[in-house]
């Protein structure tokens, strides 16, 4: 009996397509990485900018790459813990392009794990200067995120006016303290304020299937805290903070289904100077406080899947999406001791949820809430509660519509006042930084992103057009809504910027401000305005 061409074609494509795709587990022989500079041999040889660019970094290790890797030869291994793999390898910012996969081996129910990486640019440096109500300043950084190849971080910065404030800073973060899984950062700081040092160590969760995860931070910090009306700095508070925290938190349950407890003790101490300025009268500044708090947390997370996605925060490198719930929350009790107002023992309760899922095709939502409450006597002395909701349409195979709604509340009545600042810095654009002030913040952002298709060398250009609005008030009081819209561009470039875009906006501001022009403003910097599932610079003037 002959089969028909087309009917062999329909028997042999399930096969064929299961040869393309690789096995799908089995027993690891060996692991092979191969790991690729900035650009190849061949384009630095054509490219006297390529080969400039490869002198001047440090091509990431094997043994750094080898590090992550968490599956022993003679192990089960699976296309999934391969794909988790080739995450948390994008996850550490080192590289353009990662790709992890299976490969089978002349052994029966053996694979090999092939690791394949090409770094991206990790050396960082600028410059600026500004001119603003009288006042000139500079500031100067420069950083390399792949010291040695040892996927450490050194960077430092300067920042100095001509009121005699300055900033100087160093900080390094090793990626693997003593060739092991502990992640280590150490900063020390000078400014006209005083001197500032800190210490964190810590054991992250690797992987899914880990187990146990710990950290010690230790810091000293000499701060101004200021508060700002209009955009102008109209208060100032130095505090002086001690302080020393550590975690530790057991996992347990499926890769998908995790369930982790711990505890987190630390302890602070606080000194306040009075505060200075024009407006010093109207903030209350606390007495000096010691604090010692003792917690138990608990939290879970149900990952539905994962999504690999270009045109949604970057334009050409591969981002990765969680999807799934996720809550838990801490809770403890404070012991507190105010010069003039005694000791006390609070109770203090966190709660944090997120959901994020694909509930169309190509359509991904994420909505997360988080709030802390402090109690003393049974009433409310401070909290604080955020609601954010993220919505992404990628409506063509070069068009992303993103929008974002955040709402921010704060009280506190025993130690230093909060203050939620809005303007350009964080979200307004069109309007000064710091331009509002208040307890409640409403903002909300609209952006339709496209990929043009232009390229030039390495990078690759977006254009952006939106719309910004926000509210700005103290308690019931939102106040009146101020608008601003305006277009831009977005520059990526995989092997010199990697996930990172550059940004450039230009915004009208819809609404009057007191004193203020209504003319085009424009603002230049890294990161998007909003990511899925982050407001990537959103501050405030705590």
């Amino acid at each position: 009996m002959r089969i028909p061409f087309s009917l062999q074609l329909a028997l042999l494509t399930p096969i064929l397509s299961a040869q393309h795709e690789g096995p799908t587990s089995g027993r690891l022989r060996e692991v092979r990485i191969t790991n690729g500079d900035v650009f190849d041999d061949r384009t630095a040889m054509d490219s006297g900018l390529a080969g400039l660019i490869n002198s001047l970094h440090w091509q990431t290790r094997k043994e750094v790459v080898a590090r992550e890797v968490w599956m022993q030869p003679g192990e089960t291994i699976t296309k999934a813990q391969a794909a988790e793999l080739e995450r948390n390898l994008r996850s550490l910012g080192l590289f353009a392009e990662v790709e992890v996969r299976l490969v089978p081996t002349s052994l029966q129910d053996f694979v090999d794990l092939e690791v394949e990486t090409h770094d991206r640019l990790t050396l960082s440096f600028g410059a600026g200067a500004s001119y603003v109500g009288g006042v000139t300043g500079f500031r100067a950084a420069i950083g390399e995120s792949n010291l040695f190849g040892f996927g450490n971080r050194l960077a430092g910065s300067f920042a100095r006016n001509s009121e005699g404030e300055f900033r100087g800073s160093v900080a390094y973060s090793d990626l693997h303290v003593l060739d092991s899984w502990h992640t280590g950062t150490v900063r020390v700081s000078r400014t006209d304020d005083g001197d500032s040092i800190g210490l964190d160590v810590r054991r992250p969760f690797k992987h899914l299937a880990d187990p146990f995860g710990y950290g010690f931070a230790a810091s000293h910090d000499d701060n101004a805290i200021e508060y700002f009306r209009g955009g102008d700095s109209v208060a100032e508070i130095q505090t002086r903070t001690a302080s020393l925290a550590a975690d530790a938190t057991w996992a347990t349950g499926p890769e998908d289904r995790r369930r982790f407890t711990g505890f987190v003790p630390n302890v602070e101490s606080n000194d306040y100077s009075p505060a200075t300025g024009p407006l010093a009268p109207e903030f209350r500044t606390p007495g000096n406080t010691e604090s010692l708090f003792a917690g138990v947390t608990a939290r879970w997370s149900l990952i539905d899947g994962y999504r690999e996605v270009e045109g949604i925060d970057t334009i050409d490198y591969v981002q990765d999406l969680t999807l799934g719930l996720f809550f838990g929350g801490t809770a403890g009790l404070r012991w507190r001791d105010q010069i003039g107002v005694g000791p006390s023992i609070q109770p203090e309760i966190a709660v944090h949820a997120s959901w994020a899922a694909e509930p169309l095709e190509d359509v991904f939502a994420k909505v997360s809430a988080r709030g802390t409450i402090r109690y003393d006597d049974s009433e409310a002395v401070g909290w604080n509660t955020n609601l954010s909701t993220w919505l992404f349409a990628m409506t063509g195979s070069s068009n992303t519509l993103g929008t974002s709604a955040t709402f921010d509340a704060a009280e506190e009545t025993q130690d230093l006042p909060i203050e939620l600042t809005l303007g350009e810095d964080n979200g307004l654009r069109g309007y000064l930084a710091r331009q509002f002030a208040g307890t409640r913040r409403i903002r909300l952002n609209v952006e339709d992103r496209y990929d043009t298709g232009l390229s030039f060398a390495t990078f690759r250009v977006g254009a952006v057009a939106f719309f910004d609005a926000g509210w700005v008030g103290e308690d019931g009081n939102l106040g009146k809504a101020y608008k601003s819209a305006g277009v831009g561009l977005r520059i990526g470039s995989k092997p010199l910027l990697g996930d990172g875009l550059l940004r450039i906006d230009l915004a009208k501001p819809l609404d009057d401000v007191l004193g203020e022009n209504d003319s085009w403003k424009l603002s230049v910097s890294v990161g998007q305005v909003f990511t899925f599932g982050g407001n990537a610079n959103t501050l405030s003037a705590r």
